[in-house]
C-alpha cells in the first residue's frame, strides 16, 4: 500500500512541475511538446520614445546596451574517488563559446536590425545557480514607434558541477524551470536600451 501512495506522489508531483508560471503579458510561449509545458519565445518591449529619433540614434544604442561576449561553461563531470587511494580526482571541464559582432542584420531600406547578445542572470537559488541568457533583439522604427522583440532566448548554465553542462537551451516556464531570471535579465537589457534612446 505505501509503494502505491508513493508512486502516486510522485506521480502529482511531475504534473504539477510542467505547469506554467504565471508570466507577464508581454512574454510569449510556444509548447514544449511536453504536456502543459512551454518555452519561452518572445519577449515584446515595443515602445514610443520621449523624443523623435532616428534609425542611427537605435543603432548606437543598441551598440551600447548589448553586448555578444565569449563565455565559458563549466563542470566537473567524470570526477571520481579513486578506489585504493580514497583521494578525490577532480575533472574540470571547460567549454568556451566565442563572442563575436553584436549585429546580426541591418536594413536601413525597412529601419530594422537584429543585434544578438548574452548576458548573465543575478546568482538563484541561494546563490548556487548562474545563468547566461542568450537572445537576439529584434528593433525597427516605424513612425517613432520602436518595435523591441527579444526572440530567441536561450539560457546555459554557467556551471553544472558534477552534472554534464549540455550548455544552451529554450527556456522552459514552469517552476524551477528559472524563467523569472532570465525574463528579469531581458527587462534589464530592455531598460538600459529604453534609457539610452531616450
Amino acid at each position: 500500500m505505501k509503494k502505491v501512495v508513493l508512486f502516486l506522489g510522485i506521480g502529482i508531483l511531475v504534473g504539477c512541475s510542467s505547469t506554467p508560471i504565471q508570466l507577464p503579458s508581454n512574454v510569449k510561449t510556444i509548447p514544449s511538446g511536453m504536456g502543459q509545458s512551454t518555452y519561452i519565445d518572445k519577449v515584446d518591449h515595443s515602445f514610443i520614445p520621449s523624443k523623435t529619433v532616428t534609425f542611427s540614434n537605435l543603432k548606437i544604442c543598441a551598440a551600447s546596451a548589448f553586448a555578444n561576449d565569449g563565455i565559458t561553461l563549466k563542470d566537473n563531470s567524470g570526477s571520481f574517488v579513486g578506489a585504493y587511494t580514497g583521494r578525490y580526482y577532480q575533472q574540470n571541464n571547460k567549454q568556451q563559446i566565442n563572442g563575436g559582432d553584436v549585429f546580426k542584420l541591418i536594413d536601413e531600406k525597412s529601419n530594422t536590425f537584429i543585434a544578438t547578445g548574452n548576458k548573465k542572470t543575478r546568482p538563484q537559488q541561494g546563490g548556487l545557480i548562474v545563468d547566461f541568457i542568450k537572445y537576439d533583439a529584434k528593433v525597427s522604427l516605424s513612425n517613432n514607434h520602436v518595435h523591441l522583440q527579444f526572440q530567441n532566448i536561450q539560457a546555459a548554465q554557467q556551471s553544472t558541477g558534477s552534472s554534464s553542462n549540455d550548455g544552451f537551451r529554450p527556456v522552459g516556464t514552469w517552476a524551477g524551470a528559472r524563467a523569472p531570471a532570465a525574463i528579469e535579465t531581458i527587462n534589464n537589457l530592455a531598460v538600459s536600451f529604453k534609457n539610452c534612446v531616450n
